[in-house]
Protein backbone atom coordinates (compact mmCIF):
# COMPACT_ATOMS: atom_id res chain seq x y z
CA UNK A 1 0.00 0.00 0.00
CA UNK A 2 1.45 3.38 -0.93
CA UNK A 3 2.01 6.18 1.62
CA UNK A 4 -0.74 8.52 0.42
CA UNK A 5 -3.35 5.75 0.56
CA UNK A 6 -2.32 4.84 4.12
CA UNK A 7 -2.54 8.52 5.07
CA UNK A 8 -6.05 8.81 3.56
CA UNK A 9 -7.21 5.69 5.42
CA UNK A 10 -5.69 7.08 8.61
CA UNK A 11 -7.57 10.40 8.18
CA UNK A 12 -10.86 8.62 7.51
CA UNK A 13 -10.33 6.39 10.55
CA UNK A 14 -9.56 9.42 12.71
CA UNK A 15 -12.64 11.27 11.46
CA UNK A 16 -14.79 8.19 12.06
CA UNK A 17 -13.48 7.79 15.62
CA UNK A 18 -14.07 11.50 16.30
CA UNK A 19 -17.61 11.31 14.88
CA UNK A 20 -18.44 8.27 17.02
CA UNK A 21 -17.08 9.97 20.14
CA UNK A 22 -19.12 13.09 19.39
CA UNK A 23 -22.27 11.04 18.78
CA UNK A 24 -21.71 9.21 22.06
CA UNK A 25 -21.33 12.50 23.97
CA UNK A 26 -24.48 13.95 22.39
CA UNK A 27 -26.43 10.78 23.19
CA UNK A 28 -25.26 10.86 26.81
CA UNK A 29 -26.25 14.51 27.12
CA UNK A 30 -29.71 13.79 25.67
CA UNK A 31 -30.16 10.93 28.12
CA UNK A 32 -29.12 13.17 31.04
CA UNK A 33 -31.61 15.82 29.89
CA UNK A 34 -34.41 13.24 29.67
CA UNK A 35 -33.63 11.94 33.17
CA UNK A 36 -33.47 15.49 34.53
CA UNK A 37 -36.81 16.38 32.90
CA UNK A 38 -38.41 13.24 34.34
CA UNK A 39 -37.22 14.21 37.85
CA UNK A 40 -38.73 17.71 37.47
CA UNK A 41 -42.10 16.53 36.19
CA UNK A 42 -44.04 17.49 39.31
CA UNK A 43 -42.67 21.02 39.63
CA UNK A 44 -45.27 23.64 38.74
CA UNK A 45 -44.61 26.08 35.93
CA UNK A 46 -44.85 29.85 35.85
CA UNK A 47 -45.06 30.61 32.13
CA UNK A 48 -44.78 34.15 30.76
CA UNK A 49 -45.70 35.08 27.20
CA UNK A 50 -43.12 37.78 26.46
CA UNK A 51 -42.25 40.27 23.73
CA UNK A 52 -39.48 42.86 23.92
CA UNK A 53 -41.85 45.59 22.70
CA UNK A 54 -44.45 44.83 25.40
CA UNK A 55 -44.54 47.39 28.24
CA UNK A 56 -46.40 45.02 30.55
CA UNK A 57 -43.74 42.37 29.94
CA UNK A 58 -41.02 44.80 31.02
CA UNK A 59 -42.99 45.71 34.16
CA UNK A 60 -43.36 42.00 35.05
CA UNK A 61 -39.63 41.24 34.89
CA UNK A 62 -38.74 42.27 38.49
CA UNK A 63 -41.73 40.38 39.91
CA UNK A 64 -40.92 37.16 38.04
CA UNK A 65 -37.21 37.46 38.84
CA UNK A 66 -38.04 37.82 42.54
CA UNK A 67 -40.47 34.90 42.30
CA UNK A 68 -37.86 32.71 40.60
CA UNK A 69 -35.31 33.53 43.30
CA UNK A 70 -37.82 32.96 46.11
CA UNK A 71 -39.21 29.68 44.76
CA UNK A 72 -35.81 28.30 43.81
CA UNK A 73 -35.98 24.71 42.60
CA UNK A 74 -39.59 24.17 43.72
CA UNK A 75 -41.03 25.77 40.56
CA UNK A 76 -39.94 26.47 37.00
CA UNK A 77 -40.21 29.97 35.55
CA UNK A 78 -40.38 29.77 31.76
CA UNK A 79 -40.37 32.77 29.42
CA UNK A 80 -41.77 32.12 25.95
CA UNK A 81 -40.56 34.98 23.76
CA UNK A 82 -42.81 35.90 20.83
CA UNK A 83 -40.98 39.11 19.88
CA UNK A 84 -40.30 38.06 16.28
CA UNK A 85 -40.45 35.01 14.00
CA UNK A 86 -37.18 33.57 15.24
CA UNK A 87 -37.97 33.85 18.93
CA UNK A 88 -41.54 32.72 18.28
CA UNK A 89 -40.31 29.52 16.62
CA UNK A 90 -37.92 28.86 19.51
CA UNK A 91 -40.72 29.53 22.03
CA UNK A 92 -43.06 27.12 20.24
CA UNK A 93 -40.35 24.44 20.25
CA UNK A 94 -39.62 24.99 23.94
CA UNK A 95 -43.34 24.84 24.81
CA UNK A 96 -43.59 21.55 22.95
CA UNK A 97 -40.49 20.17 24.65
CA UNK A 98 -41.93 21.04 28.08
CA UNK A 99 -45.39 19.70 27.25
CA UNK A 100 -47.03 23.10 27.65
CA UNK A 101 -47.86 23.71 24.00
CA UNK A 102 -51.61 23.90 24.70
CA UNK A 103 -50.99 26.90 27.00
CA UNK A 104 -48.70 28.45 24.41
CA UNK A 105 -51.16 27.88 21.57
CA UNK A 106 -53.97 29.45 23.58
CA UNK A 107 -52.08 32.56 24.81
CA UNK A 108 -49.26 33.11 22.28
CA UNK A 109 -50.86 36.29 20.95
CA UNK A 110 -51.40 37.82 24.40
CA UNK A 111 -48.13 39.25 25.70
CA UNK A 112 -47.94 40.03 29.38
CA UNK A 113 -49.93 36.90 30.26
CA UNK A 114 -48.48 34.67 32.96
CA UNK A 115 -49.86 31.21 33.60
CA UNK A 116 -49.31 28.95 36.57
CA UNK A 117 -49.51 25.34 35.44
CA UNK A 118 -49.64 22.08 37.35
CA UNK A 119 -46.30 20.33 36.88
CA UNK A 120 -47.72 16.85 36.41
CA UNK A 121 -50.82 17.41 34.30
CA UNK A 122 -49.86 20.77 32.74
CA UNK A 123 -53.37 21.93 33.71
CA UNK A 124 -53.75 25.70 34.04
CA UNK A 125 -54.12 26.73 37.70
CA UNK A 126 -54.17 30.50 37.11
CA UNK A 127 -53.85 32.96 34.25
CA UNK A 128 -52.71 36.41 35.28
CA UNK A 129 -52.48 39.51 33.13
CA UNK A 130 -49.85 42.01 34.19
CA UNK A 131 -50.04 40.97 37.85
CA UNK A 132 -47.22 42.58 39.82
CA UNK A 133 -48.09 41.21 43.29
CA UNK A 134 -45.76 38.29 44.00
CA UNK A 135 -48.14 36.86 46.61
CA UNK A 136 -50.72 36.13 43.91
CA UNK A 137 -48.20 33.90 42.14
CA UNK A 138 -47.17 32.28 45.42
CA UNK A 139 -50.79 31.37 46.21
CA UNK A 140 -51.27 29.84 42.75
CA UNK A 141 -48.02 27.87 43.11
CA UNK A 142 -49.12 26.62 46.54
CA UNK A 143 -52.37 25.45 44.97
CA UNK A 144 -50.44 23.71 42.17
CA UNK A 145 -48.13 21.95 44.65
CA UNK A 146 -51.09 20.77 46.73
CA UNK A 147 -52.55 19.12 43.64
CA UNK A 148 -49.43 17.06 43.12
CA UNK A 149 -48.60 16.51 46.78
CA UNK A 150 -45.20 18.18 46.50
Amino acid sequence: MNGSLRMSISRVSGALIFSLALLSAVSAQAADTAVSAAKDVSKPFVVKIHADWCGTCRMLEPTLTALDEKMGPSARVVVLDVTDRGTYAAAAAEAKRLGIESFFDRYKSRTGIVGVLDGSTREIIAVLSGELDITVYERALTQARKRTGT
